[in-house]
């Protein structure tokens, strides 16, 4: 439960943490104190010295063996297990403190249990008949309790009453496997594995729910604080990898199947020591010459790699044909299984032994004998590579030969693998059209000492994989250049393992003609520091009452969404791809309106940056700002910067509410511009972007509740992911219809294309919120939203209506310049008589005006700014407006007019009184200077 969407429990939650002493919570828990005024002793294990401390007045606690800790809440959850999710400890404590949770709302309706939640609830009954069955394996007793009080593990007894014993179907006594996601209590699946599998017409296992995309561990708290991680197949193997006398900080993973393995999200597993302990020695299989469980490992092995998590291989070449762990632990007991599990394979090609005697099956690619020959030479550790430099084969008395080796240090970091990578072309991935122009580059990953488990991962162009100097300037040193030379020979022939199709965006874009949702790490730049602000991002992951939770903070910390419409169209810039535009955002703040708080929260919530105006002073700083990503990017107080500089902003800015792209420097680093901007501050000019922008305005009288530090974050990897599996069509369906509220509901008159314009820009914020609703199961209409920004467009476009379009921006400076008496061409004023009857007008030639403006060198940076240059098109646009002034049903653009006894013929007549009315005002002279009335 969130307890930000429920203010009540939130309160509860909060007089819980402020209010009860961990001291006597400890003595509740039975924890063991040394001395009256000393630490505690740690619940999980027999630790020599108290390694609990509680501090902060007895409000905070920490587990420094373990590296846990927070409040009495986690403090219960940390000494029992059997606790699943915070709402149940906090129940505990208001039981035993006689504080108890706020009643449920009237309107509340209990939660529909799902079937596997049903069958879960059912096995964790009576589940001591699973910690015998499991003894029978081989398990030991304190192991399987462990995982029943996390709720992982549980007995089933249900058996069918249509179905006779012996069919497959009929079900019976089984142990039961409870799956349930990473950051969620809920249940996805159970596995059952029965004890008896003639009854079920020989079916060993079933799996009732999801099977792919999902694991099993018993513990998903000890999974999360652990450094090492085994990866095994079946839950029963990672309940005997629990067995094993593992030190402190290792976990085990079961992929419930090898068809599982690239179709879990490894992410929870960044930075973790990983080993993979797959069922190697599976028989082979005739058809494929492969063994499944070893076939599985080399998959993983490519995945985790792509994902630049480091793993390394079980070494499973001397175990017996078709043992597996559980078999290890059964026949051979714990202390056999865990020396086991120690020994690490030393290959530099992971799976693929370089001698032994079971060959058969193991031959991950081809590699000719002379490669062959001297690829077991390559001897790797986690982040070491060694060589064989000398050896020596012997027979001993009985005509064994044994073989001694003599290692020789050949570079300080492991190279886990050398890929071959098609980058998409920029077109294919911005509109989904086939791919025309890929270009093949090398995606080299390594593991280096000083990253710890983390891979490191560069991108190499042909001419780069036999550099030595590059090598060492981006991991480590080599001792040995031409033996590290033949390795990269070596692995050039394994470049098709992992070998792959990217796209170099991150955010929501194509992928082979399909939407996919990209991060980071499935980004391979030559220069990524250079080429995209988001080059390393991991987006926010989290569950859909986290957004829900979101969302109800930000339409409570300010008034009329006013910070919610910020917060949407940040969601909505990963629409831009399919709608083929997204509008900038300018945020309006009053001072003292709380505009800064709100950035801060924004960048936190979304996981995006907001660069000063000191970053956006270099062209090259603003072009990776906003390049190769759909992700926003905040840019505040710019405004201070000079005048050239807002000028090639403004133009950016401009190319960006589509999508731009480029190459820059020798090297050719190619650029695609097209991430939206937040413009923030108390001062943004933003005159020529106001068709392709939308705005939000803060207020002291909008401030509502600060937004919480305990605010959850968006979940936004979630949220891209449902992004990516919407029809397209969908979406662009969705964007027509606001559209067509927005005219039915708009200001503007029919004819104005920008405020058309204008109006596309809000639709695709309302096409953001209503998906938005939809993938955080709340009402379309919560907070009436789509009022609250249609309020806004219509003020938007009733406050531009004499500012949008660049004659007006021509007429400013025109107007200025006659004020200053600088205009040397032609012109004059006079009242003429037109069909609205006598009025004052300024008779001028545009051609003289674009002239002025182009040749005057006071005038220069403004021309420059301008997007319109010609005489041509500001005429055009002046017939346009309706600020010519019209004598008998006809406008008067070619006029002749006497000035200075001179005759000018076609002049055009601009009336005064239609300029004033799009706030355009200038004081009428007679040609002697005086002013006329």
């Amino acid at each position: 439960m969130q307890t930000q969407h429920n203010p009540a429990m939130r309160d509860w939650f909060d007089q819980l943490k402020g209010g009860i002493d961990l001291h006597d919570l400890a003595e509740r828990l039975d924890l063991r104190r040394t001395a009256a005024n000393g630490n505690y002793h740690s619940p999980h294990h027999a630790d020599s010295s108290p390694s609990l401390s509680i501090f902060e007045k007895g409000r905070a606690w920490k587990d420094w063996s373990q590296d846990v800790g927070g409040s009495c809440i986690d403090l219960v959850l940390h000494c029992r297990p059997e606790m699943e999710t915070p709402l149940e400890a906090a129940k505990l404590l208001g039981e035993w403190y006689g504080i108890p949770a706020p009643a449920p709302t009237q309107s509340s309706l209990p939660a529909r249990k799902s079937t596997e939640e049903y069958i879960a609830e059912r096995c964790r009954a009576n589940p001591e008949p699973a910690v015998a069955y499991l003894a029978s394996r081989g398990i030991t007793e304190a192991v399987s309790r462990r995982a029943i009080q996390t709720g992982a593990l549980g007995w089933n007894t249900w058996n069918s009453n249509k179905v006779p014993a012996g069919e497959p179907g009929h079900g019976g006594p089984a142990a039961a496997f409870i799956v349930r996601p990473a950051a969620s209590a809920a249940v996805v699946a159970v596995d059952l594995r029965y004890a008896d599998a003639t009854l079920n017409g020989n079916v060993k296992t079933q799996c009732q729910g999801e099977k792919q995309g999902h694991g099993w561990t018993s513990d998903w708290r000890r999974l999360q604080r652990a450094r090492t991680v085994y990866i095994v197949e079946s839950p029963i193997n990672a309940l005997s990898v629990e067995c094993c006398h593992l030190p402190e900080g290792c976990a085990a993973f079961a992929i419930r199947g090898t068809a599982n393995v690239d179709k879990i999200d490894w992410s929870f597993l960044r930075d973790k020591r990983v080993l993979i302990a797959l069922d190697h020695t599976d028989a082979v299989n005739e058809r494929t010459g492969q063994r499944p469980g070893l076939a599985a490992a080399w998959k993983l092995s490519e995945v985790l790699t792509a994902a630049g998590i480091g793993s390394m291989l079980v070494d499973m070449q001397d175990w017996e044909e078709g043992e597996d762990i559980n078999d290890v632990l059964k026949a051979r007991g714990a202390d056999e299984l865990t020396v086991r599990m120690k020994h690490i394979e030393p290959w530099l090609i992971p799976g693929m032994p370089g001698d032994g005697e079971r060959q058969k099956g193991t031959r991950r690619i081809f590699l000719p004998a002379h490669d062959f020959g001297v690829y077991w030479r390559f001897r790797v550790k986690e982040d070491f590579t060694h060589y064989v430099q000398k050896y020596n084969d012997q027979e001993d008395d009985d005509g064994e030969s044994s073989r001694s080796e003599e290692l020789a240090d050949l570079c300080s970091f492991r190279v886990a693998g050398i890929s071959r990578l098609r980058i998409q072309s920029h077109l294919a991935t911005i509109n989904g059209t086939p791919d025309t122009q890929p270009e093949t580059v090398f995606g080299i990953s390594a593991q280096v000492p000083r990253f710890g488990a983390a891979l490191q991962r560069e991108v190499a162009s042909n001419d780069r994989l036999y550099n030595l100097e590059w090598w060492r300037g981006k991991f480590g040193h080599i001792w040995m250049p031409a033996q590290f030379a033949r390795m990269v020979n070596v692995l050039e022939r394994a470049a098709e393992l992992g070998a792959r199709d990217v796209v170099n965006f991150v955010g929501v874009a194509w992928r082979d003609g399909e939407l996919a949702a990209m991060e980071g790490s499935d980004c391979y730049f030559l220069e990524p520091h250079k080429q995209c602000l988001y080059h390393n991002m991991a987006f926010p992951r989290g569950s859909r009452q986290n957004a829900r939770a979101v969302i109800a903070a930000y339409q409570s910390t300010f008034r009329s969404n006013a910070a919610t419409i910020a917060l949407v169209w940040g969601l909505g810039a990963h629409l831009k791809t399919v709608l083929g535009f997204y509008p900038h955002l300018q945020m309006q703040a009053e001072k003292g309106s709380g505009k800064s708080k709100l950035l801060e929260s924004l960048q936190t919530t979304l996981a995006f940056q907001v660069l000063s105006g000191q970053m956006l002073k270099t062209d090259h700083r603003r072009r990776a700002s906003v390049s190769w990503t759909s992700h926003p990017v905040g840019w505040d107080e710019f405004s201070k910067l000079p005048k050239m500089v807002l000028s090639d902003i403004d133009g950016l800015l401009q190319s960006t509410y589509r999508f731009e792209f480029t190459r820059v420097g020798a090297a050719l680093t190619p650029y695609l511009m097209c991430a939206p901007v937040l413009l923030a501050g108390e001062e943004v000019d933003v005159e020529s972007l106001q068709s392709k922008l939308c705005r939000t305005s803060l207020s002291v009288a909008k401030q509502g509740d600060i937004i919480p530090h305990t605010l959850p974050q968006f979940p936004v990897w979630e949220w891209l992911q449902f992004l990516s599996h919407i029809e397209p069509a969908r979406i662009r369906d969705l964007h027509t219809a606001f559209l067509d509220v927005c005219n039915k509901r708009s200001r503007a008159e029919g004819s104005d294309a920008t405020a058309r314009r204008m109006m596309e820009n809000y639709a695709a914020v309302m096409t953001a919120w209503a998906l938005l609703a939809e993938f955080a199961e709340i009402d379309v209409d919560q907070g009436a939203f789509v009022d609250d920004v249609l309020a806004e467009m219509n003020a938007h476009i009733a406050e531009t209506n004499g500012s949008r379009l660049p004659w007006v921006w021509i007429m400013e400076i025109l107007l200025s310049e006659l004020d200053a008496g600088r205009y040397q061409y032609p012109f004059s004023w006079d009242t003429i008589q037109t069909d609205s009857g006598r009025e004052m007008a300024l008779f001028l030639r545009p051609s003289h005006v674009m002239d002025h403006l182009s040749t005057a060198p006071h005038l220069r940076p403004k021309f420059d700014a301008l997007p319109i240059k010609t005489a041509r098109v500001f005429k055009q646009q002046l017939l346009q407006s309706g600020v010519v002034a019209v004598h008998g049903g006809k406008q008067m653009d070619d006029v002749e007019k006497r000035i200075f006894n001179r005759r000018h013929g076609h002049m055009t007549a601009l009336s005064l009184a239609k300029l004033e009315a799009l706030g355009l005002y200038a004081t009428p002279v007679s040609s002697d200077g005086s002013t006329l009335p």
